[in-house]
């Protein structure tokens, strides 16, 4: 029981003990919780360590987000302009060059004036007063969906963020003393080799019956 209770612990503080080293989008994700937002991870930490570290936490966090927003608002900027450039055709004509330097002036104001509206999108998210917590059928993908016009970056950010992780680990292997059920070995394969193994398993646990014996005669055959 002992050992048990050391290697739950250990592990404990590997991924919990130093809130420092904590992986900054967990607490982006409560921010991008409307029920929650920045104000709970504020209250926590000005209710167990002081105000101070409170709205340390706070600005830390909201530095993260706005970085991620500025990181998503860039990638959209380059798809558009991808996927609007065309070829232009030229004009020798002094008037038509002028008309297009003036056009082109436009764009560039029309670039600088939105991205000064897109960056109070964060701001004006976490504005908003938090959103009630009666709801036992809430679904925040469903949220952020329907308010991906209001929120088109953030609702991106969201959606990749809050997103359901592909593999989890079974919450019986911290009470497991036997090791890890991957060694060393096994966790080194090439995906190649694990999609095989995985697939052959899936061909042997088949409802359909395998031969063996019938498939490896059909490999005599063939050498």
């Amino acid at each position: 029981m002992s050992s048990m209770a050391i290697e739950m612990k250990r592990k404990f503080e590997r991924y919990w003990g130093d809130q420092e080293k904590f992986n900054p989008l967990l607490y982006v994700a409560v921010a991008l919780d409307l029920r929650f937002k920045l104000r709970l991870v504020k209250f926590c930490y000005t209710k167990s360590k002081g105000k101070a570290e409170g709205e340390k936490m706070e600005k830390k966090v909201k530095d993260v987000l706005n970085r991620l927003y500025d990181s998503y608002a860039k990638e959209g900027e380059v798809r558009q302009n991808v996927s609007s450039a065309s070829p232009m055709p030229r004009v020798e004509n002094e008037d038509c060059d002028s008309c297009l330097n003036l056009a082109m002036e436009f764009d560039t104001y029309l670039e600088e004036e939105y991205s000064s509206v897109c960056s109070s999108e964060v701001d004006k998210y976490l504005g908003d007063l938090c959103d009630r917590r009666d709801n036992p059928d809430f679904d925040i993908l469903v949220w952020w969906k329907n308010n991906s016009n209001k929120y088109p970056i953030l609702s991106k950010i969201a959606l990749d963020v809050l997103a359901m992780p592909v593999s989890t680990v079974a919450s019986e292997s911290a009470f497991s003393t036997g090791g890890r059920v991957l060694d060393p070995f096994r966790s080194s394969l090439s995906p190649s080799i694990v999609e095989t193994l995985v697939c052959t398993q899936n061909w042997l646990l088949s409802t359909v019956p395998i031969s063996l014996r019938q498939v490896m005669d059909k490999v005599e055959d063939f050498e």
